[in-house]
């Protein structure tokens, strides 16, 4: 049985009518993630414990114990049902299929490379059409890739420097999925009606079809696929890659609250959970549940640390600037410190980095470099001259 909820009805989330809603539908819901193990949300919030501390990554719910690689599997899974219940919401599975069409090819003489347009065609029956363009050194065998979201296609000036440290890149339009619009039911929920997925998990399921199309081409490295986003898109990557595994690196630049922040740390002047899901702002980026624990933090049975923890043993590095206070440095430290715990659990010590520059929001060369360099130090073992550069 499945529950229709339309995140795009945001008034619903502080209508009294929610909370009957909620004890009806807590029997019904079935939650759409193959991964999710048997977890079921508490009738209310006030039955939820209060901690200022960030949850324990190794305590699951019931209060056991993880005490080796095959019960952290258990929690990772929980961690997952956790955080679509309350924060981004269900994501539907994989197309059936993934085809192409309208494809372009150019070179590009200026950084010996080859540019590809095309349109990728999204299942066999919902048929989603999303815009991708796919970026190529001149280059022989299989390359790794980084897949990187924007509104619209065309956003290039890094393109040189990965073309000349022999990445490709892949940029998708976001906006063909979603448009980014409250109270605007975009071309993905439309496909998919029985999904209560909200706007970061929708772009995030676009990230992973691009995936899908690079597992049919015999140019890609596809160990060495990986993800990264600005800002929004850095909420999005930071998502995409703690569901999907195939994502080997995973880069979020200055996604701050709702992505590689901490809702219970938070810095001076910084972004916080209840402005980022005010209605009159970004609310539909997140399930509406997220709203409730506005002034309550302290009762969210998950924090970022979460998402990070489920990017492990693979490569995770948040590029960050020291002046951007907005995206809560601080917070993000504090989620970078406790997801390390499950790093090292995992023998992974080394991939949980955090890089900050000076300056403020944007997504610089600094970043592309530090994410490049942490990406040929763990693909290829091309340890850098400054390994304290991604503490």
């Amino acid at each position: 049985m499945t529950t229709r909820i339309l995140t795009r009805k945001l008034a619903l989330a502080t209508h009294p009518f929610w909370n009957y809603f909620l004890i009806v539908t807590v029997a019904l819901a079935a939650f759409r993630s193959v991964d999710a193990e048997p977890w079921a949300p508490p009738n209310s919030l006030d039955s939820l414990p209060a901690t200022a501390e960030l949850p324990d990554l190794f305590s699951f719910v019931d209060g056991r114990r993880v005490e080796s690689v095959e019960s952290w599997e258990l929690r990772r899974k929980e961690m997952k049902a956790i955080l679509q219940y309350y924060e981004y919401g269900h994501m539907p599975p994989r197309p059936d299929v993934v085809k192409v069409e309208n494809f372009e090819s150019r070179q590009l003489s200026d950084c010996n490379a080859t540019e590809q347009q095309m349109t990728l065609v999204l299942g066999s029956q919902a048929k989603l059409r999303m815009r991708i363009a796919v970026y190529r050194p001149d280059q022989e065998g299989r390359l790794p890739v980084i897949i990187r979201e924007e509104a619209e296609l065309g956003h290039t000036e890094e393109v040189p420097l990965l073309m000349k440290r022999n990445f490709m890149l892949v940029e998708y339009a976001r906006q063909d999925l979603d448009p980014d619009k409250p109270d605007v039911v975009g071309p993905a929920q439309r496909a998919y009606p029985d999904y209560d997925w909200a706007t970061l998990a929708v772009w995030a399921w676009g990230g992973m079809r691009v995936v899908d199309y690079l597992e049919s081409r015999n140019d890609i490295d596809l160990s060495r696929i990986g993800i990264t986003g600005h800002s929004r898109g850095g909420k999005m990557a930071l998502l995409a890659g703690a569901l999907d595994e195939r994502f080997a690196l995973v880069a979020p630049n200055g996604s701050g609250c709702g992505g590689a922040g901490c809702y219970r740390v938070e810095g001076e002047k910084c972004e916080t959970l209840g402005k980022i899901t005010d209605p009159k702002r970004f609310a539909y980026w997140f399930h509406p549940r997220l709203r409730w624990f506005d002034g309550k933090e302290d009762r969210l049975p998950l924090d970022q640390h979460f998402l990070k923890a489920l990017v492990a043993p693979r490569a995770l590095i948040c590029t960050e600037a020291n002046g951007d206070n907005w995206a809560n440095p601080l917070g993000t430290r504090a989620t970078t410190k406790a997801a390390q715990k499950a790093f090292e659990f995992l023998g992974a010590d080394t991939k949980n980095a955090i890089h900050f520059r000076e300056g403020k929001h944007g997504f610089t060369p600094s970043d592309w470099q530090a994410i490049l360099d942490f990406a040929e130090w763990h693909f290829f073992g091309k340890v850098p001259s400054d390994v304290e550069q991604f503490r």
